[in-house]
């Protein structure tokens, strides 16, 4: 598979609650939060850990709960794709940021460079354009 990220992945566990906000299908709209964990993040997304599926294509809440320093993240994206762990038992999605605001935004981008440096360059055309060039 061809990797389309543009800054490096962040491997963690964090606690994240999802609820589908918008789907074709009315089965899967408005429903109940989920709740998981990331398996990584970078700047544009994540791949989280659930124990179901979710609907490709559908629009989601995201609220990421970080420790040490505590912070919570509020993200809004798109279902890019889901599959099955290898023991069949819980499901990994990954979700692409496409409407979280410009502050949310910022406030992640400050918090990848500060945390984990390796994963995206003050310095990149990528922070710059996402970023707005905060620094």
């Amino acid at each position: 598979m061809r990797e389309m990220r543009k800054s490096g992945r962040v491997y963690t566990r964090c606690h994240v609650v999802t609820k589908v906000l918008k789907h074709d299908d009315p089965a899967h709209r408005y429903g109940p939060p989920r709740y998981g964990l990331t398996s990584d993040f970078s700047a544009g997304g994540m791949r989280l850990v659930l124990g179901e599926d979710l609907p490709p294509d559908a629009t989601v809440e995201l609220v990421i709960v970080l420790e040490n320093p505590p912070a919570i993240f509020q993200h809004f994206g798109r279902i890019r794709w889901c599959k099955p762990s290898a023991d069949q038992q819980k499901r990994f999605v990954g979700v692409e940021f496409t409407a979280t605001s410009p502050a949310v935004m910022e406030a992640w981008l400050r918090m990848l460079a500060d945390r984990y440096p390796n994963t995206i360059s003050k310095r990149s055309p990528q922070f710059a354009k996402d970023a707005d060039s905060i620094w």
